[in-house]
């Protein structure tokens, strides 16, 4: 027998095999007992260097997150640790790297200055230098704001992509991008429609050269519930109106936190499909996209 949530997920599949003429691929849990668990991992992301897997982890708190580093080995990622950084008072999530693999970005609600207080959760970066990083920075305004800003993107052209719930946006948060310049930052764009509307758009992946980008959406009315990934192309000057992902890559439950392998052939992602939060991955030529 199958279960309901089984079978409305094969429901929805046979549906879109019917209209496409063809399967979508479906996502396929990662290293299940060594990286997914019974825990709830969230946000993974590949180093561009290393191939080491990095994720957030949480027991019973979303906003208590520590970030893991699991070393690549000859048959896979080998058992996760909290890095050196993380762990403490606070919570840490969403690791993402750079694509040449020389910044790592974190959103963290430590405390922003010394003998401060837990508090909003902001960008925060660090530096690689050699095989070590340095101890995590604050992003400064116009990046940061004094609302939450968090789940960043960065592109090959050094164009930073965002999630803000700062004043003047059109839902809960919105997706906004910061371009690098002499003086460090320009000032933050917010992305229009139909990127940003009145739904919560809390995360993203762009593409490394900038050319797609996968959006999530919360509770959003095409969705399947919860979370949902949608997909965006940048053509002619502008982002297209984000289509639906259809299952099984989402799910009736969320689906976020999307980044790529080191070869750009891989998307990996949360669901929470199995009850608890595990790290997926799926071909990106399902998507329909290559990433270059």
């Amino acid at each position: 027998m199958i279960p309901m949530r089984s079978a409305s997920l094969l429901a929805l599949s046979l549906v879109f095999v019917a209209a496409h003429g063809a399967a979508q691929a479906a996502p396929e849990i990662v290293q299940q007992g060594v990286i997914s668990t019974d825990k709830h991992e969230t946000f993974p992301a590949v180093d561009p260097t290393d191939g080491s897997l990095w994720f957030s982890l949480y027991t019973d708190n979303f906003d208590r997150q520590v970030i893991m580093r699991a070393a690549r080995g000859r048959s896979g990622w080998e058992t996760p640790a909290v890095v050196s950084f993380s762990g403490k008072a606070w919570g840490d999530r969403a690791p993402r790297f750079s694509p040449d693999g020389r910044r790592l970005y974190i959103s963290s609600n430590r405390p922003t200055t010394s003998g401060g207080s837990v508090g909003t959760f902001h960008l925060w970066v660090l530096e690689r230098t050699g095989r070590e990083w340095s101890e995590p920075k604050l992003l400064p305004s116009p990046v940061n704001s004094t609302a939450a800003d968090r789940h960043s993107s960065e592109t090959r052209a050094g164009h930073l992509y965002f999630s803000s719930t700062r004043p003047g946006g059109a839902g809960r948060s919105d997706i906004y991008r910061a371009k690098r310049s002499a003086d460090g930052w320009a000032p933050v764009e917010h992305l229009p429609a139909p990127i940003n509307d009145q739904m919560s758009q809390p995360d993203l992946l762009v593409s490394p050269d900038g050319r797609w980008m996968l959006l999530v959406v919360t509770d959003h009315p095409q969705g399947l519930g919860g979370d949902d990934l949608f997909l965006s192309r940048f053509e002619n000057g502008s982002w297209s109106a984000p289509k639906h992902l259809p299952a099984p890559i989402n799910s009736n439950v969320y689906e976020y936190g999307p980044s790529l392998s080191r070869d750009g052939q891989t998307l990996y992602f949360t669901s929470h499909r199995r009850g608890s939060a595990d790290i997926y991955r799926v071909s990106v030529s399902a998507l329909g996209v290559s990433a270059r």
